[in-house]
């Protein structure tokens, strides 16, 4: 029986610095893998590096350029990949500092839509034809992980956003929505070369909501709260490992049961 393994395996890991990237990346640190880091220069990506012990690269996933040099760095250190993790996206509080992030979709701009786009999306397209290239020409099979979102699987509820300083936006939905048929598109290309392809799709995740939006998110939850950064770990960790060697195309929900409502 092949159990959960990730040990001595070269994972590089995009959109590391964030709450669910810090929780990925002390995970499969503390299980063995030998770990790159990527992030974008203005987060904390290189502290989170020295911290863990891993090897870091600076990469905006919005700028062509930047992939395929980062990509390049990234390789060079382990010479190749046996995993990749798609988990860089954009937020609604970077969209606030360009204009009105959280606007009525009549009046929505369209250069925020087209920045979640670039960045969500073409992004993550960008990663997985670099890095995705080098596992190919490699000829060793592998596992890519891209990161959707519960609102790239269904609608949300814009009733629990009503008197919040913060709501679900357009692009993010459909950016997401993307990353699901990017995922089932690649799953299928790239199966003769074994390199599996499966989406992790998580749920709401606390991150100092306050109490009013907190409730009203679980009360939409069969399990009755928000996930908290952990609760995604063991997902990340059984599709990159051996144990998942026929999933591929695959959706994995983790979303304490939000979708079958």
């Amino acid at each position: 029986m092949t159990i959960v393994n990730v040990e001595n395996k070269r994972i590089l890991l995009v959109g590391a610095a964030g709450i669910l990237g810090q929780a990925y990346s002390k995970a499969l640190v503390a299980e063995g893998a030998r770990l790159i880091l990527a992030d974008r220069e203005q987060s904390d990506v290189i502290k989170l590096g020295e911290e863990l012990g891993c090897e870091t690269v600076i990469m905006d996933i919005g700028s062509e350029q930047q992939v395929i040099e980062g990509i390049q760095q990234a390789a060079s250190f382990y010479d190749g990949f046996d995993g990749v993790v798609n988990n860089a996206a954009i937020t609604g509080d970077v969209l606030k500092n360009m204009g009105e992030a959280f606007a009525p979709f009549e009046d929505y701009p369209l250069e925020l839509w087209q920045k979640t786009l670039d960045i969500n999306l073409t992004g993550s397209f960008l990663v997985a034809r670099e890095a995705g290239r080098r596992m190919k020409e490699a000829k060793l099979g592998g596992s890519f992980v891209n990161v959707s979102s519960i609102y790239g699987v269904m609608g949300p509820d814009h009733r629990i956003y009503e008197d919040q300083d913060f709501a679900s936006f357009v692009g993010y939905s459909a950016s997401k929505s993307g990353i699901l048929g990017l995922t089932q598109w690649l799953a299928t290309w790239w199966a003769e070369d074994k390199i599996r392809v499966n989406c992790l799709v998580p749920g709401g995740v606390f991150n100092g909501q306050n109490d009013q939006f907190v409730k009203a998110y679980s009360n939409r939850i069969p399990l009755n709260r928000m996930a908290n950064p952990q609760d995604m770990v063991g997902m990340m960790v059984y599709l990159l490992s051996d144990a998942s060697s026929y999933c591929t195309g695959g959706i994995y929900n983790v979303d304490g049961g939000l979708a079958t409502w």
